[in-house]
């Protein structure tokens, strides 16, 4: 009798662990902008760097800060805040590079960079109706962490104009 209970208990371990093999995972690259915590795929982040030398373009959008030489390349750099209208203070230390959907490189200018996070894709959630200090409209999904909710970006919806 002893036997069988322990084989039946390694059976339900065994199917725990299968069920978790199998949920889809989502990696994210965190940043800090204010007291936000966002998320972007990190298929989509190409590097993070300090260099923040920028050279200011006439007449650009005023979420635009300009342009930068990344190795022989012009990326323009987008501040974020003013793009997705975040009301917060922000002190941009670093250049987030990542890919639009075109594969060209862009520089997003953020406070602190954060962890690289794995998500089961089973427990993103719908932005709530408001999030105050932010543009719902640049919200793809949420996921709650234990201190913090985590806001992942609507990368194409901030490439859109």
């Amino acid at each position: 009798m002893e036997i069988a209970k322990k084989e039946e208990s390694f059976l339900v371990q065994s199917e725990e662990k299968k069920v978790f093999a199998l949920q889809e995972m989502l990696t994210l690259v965190t940043f800090y902008l204010g007291n936000f915590l966002f998320g972007i795929p990190a298929e989509k982040v190409v590097e993070i760097n300090k260099d923040i030398d920028i050279t200011p373009v006439p007449l650009a959008e005023s979420y635009i800060l300009g342009i930068m030489n990344l190795r022989g390349q012009i990326l323009t750099v987008i501040d974020l805040t003013k793009k997705i209208e975040l009301k917060a203070q922000v002190q941009p230390r670093l250049n987030l590079i990542i890919k639009t959907e075109e594969e060209t490189p862009v520089s997003f200018v953020i406070e602190e960079i954060g962890d690289i996070l794995e998500v089961p894709v089973s427990k993103l959630e719908q932005p709530p109706d408001k999030v105050e200090g932010l543009k719902k409209e640049y919200i793809d999904k949420v996921y709650q962490l234990p201190d913090k909710l985590l806001i992942m970006l609507k990368i194409e919806k901030i490439f859109e104009n």
